[in-house]
């Protein structure tokens, strides 16, 4: 008698939530095994639109005991664990009891960054780690293998996240604004310190407002500057007085609700920036242009990658920033180096599942 096998997938944080889920549908299809999916509050949204019927859907807090890690998998009995790689302990726990348990373990990485601190709260060492980790990239895998990874355990397949978005049937390839059609902006904030600055004399946002001002002020133009602060951030009286320094006649700043919708904001607006966010690629995505404040050292990977999605990376002072607004830079992205990442993630979990 053939025995349907349990997959059990789990994220917590927005990263890894995209990037999970984004596999979901092909899987779903191809696989009878059946589906169980833990998910944390934040990540909730992505499974709205799926169909609910074909998986099982509880809620995980980000930061789990090993105890609580061991009742789910008692619970669920999976044959095979897939997860993100969130900032809690949660996906690391259910990881772990998987390591203990030899159960199979599929990672879904979601970013340039931060290779080792994902495993962090690991009972196990790299060496003797058997976690198969899906990374974006050679690049990546090369960077992970620097930091003591083995390469036995990291298979390129690519962002399915990425691909979903930039398919050829959801990308839009329309014409972006060039400088003289930029009237509303799009600013997302992140907090400094989980993008690498810890100390900095003048905030690169205040920076980044100097220069759209002089833009506003050289081109006698109205421009809309609305913040969105990242799901992990709060108001800052630093924010506040920084808007209102520079909310002046011809520079409108404005700090929008964390429950406005991302891609709503971005289809009002003509122009986004930030730091070194999914939120860029999502921009480009929607046939928007975007622009990254290198406002710390970033992976080789990263640069790449935002290369390759046609996100224009700039100097975090006024002179650069200005500079770059006042350029009709409208460079596409290349779809063809996301495509194929959903089939190539969903063939490692495929094969797994033959070999379990």
């Amino acid at each position: 008698m053939h025995l349907v096998k349990k997959i059990l997938l789990a994220f917590d944080d927005p990263g890894g939530g995209l990037a999970v889920s984004s596999i979901l549908d092909t899987l779903l299809k191809e696989s009878n095994s059946g589906f169980i999916i833990y998910s944390g509050k934040l990540s909730r949204r992505f499974l709205d639109k799926k169909d609910t019927e074909k998986f099982e859907i509880r809620e995980i807090d980000s930061f789990i005991n090993r105890e609580e890690a061991d009742k789910i998998f008692e619970k669920e009995n999976p044959d095979i664990i897939i997860t993100g790689t969130g900032g809690g302990n949660a996906e690391q726990e259910l990881r772990n009891a998987a390591f203990r348990k030899n159960i199979k373990s599929i990672v879904i990485l979601d970013f340039w960054k931060d290779y080792s601190r994902r495993w962090k709260y690991s009972d196990y060492s790299f060496e003797e780690m058997k976690d198969i980790v899906c990374v974006m990239d050679e690049l990546t895998k090369k960077e992970m293998e620097s930091e003591n990874f083995k390469v036995e355990n990291l298979m390129v397949t690519g962002h399915p996240y990425l691909d979903k978005i930039f398919s050829t049937n959801q990308y839009i390839n329309k014409t972006e604004t060039g400088f003289n059609g930029i009237g509303n902006i799009l600013f997302l904030s992140q907090p400094l310190e989980i993008i690498g600055v810890k100390n900095y004399d003048t905030h690169p946002f205040e920076l980044f407002l100097k220069a759209v001002g002089q833009f506003a002020l050289k081109f006698n133009k109205y421009i809309s500057v609305k913040i969105k602060l990242h799901p992990s951030e709060n108001k800052s009286d630093e924010i506040v007085e920084i808007m209102n320094r520079y909310n002046k006649e011809l520079l409108k700043v404005e700090l929008v609700s964390k429950e406005n919708s991302l891609s709503e904001l971005i289809e009002n607006c003509d122009l986004v920036a930030g730091y070194n966010t999914i939120a860029l690629f999502e921009a480009k995505a929607a046939g928007k242009r975007a622009i990254s404040l290198k406002v710390a050292k970033i992976n080789n990977s990263l640069s790449r990658a935002m290369s390759d999605a046609g996100i224009e990376i700039t100097g975090a002072d006024t002179e650069s920033i200005f500079s770059r607004l006042t350029e009709d830079s409208l460079v596409k992205a290349d779809i063809k180096k996301f495509s194929g990442s959903i089939r190539n993630c969903v063939n490692v979990i495929m094969k797994e599942l033959s070999l379990n």
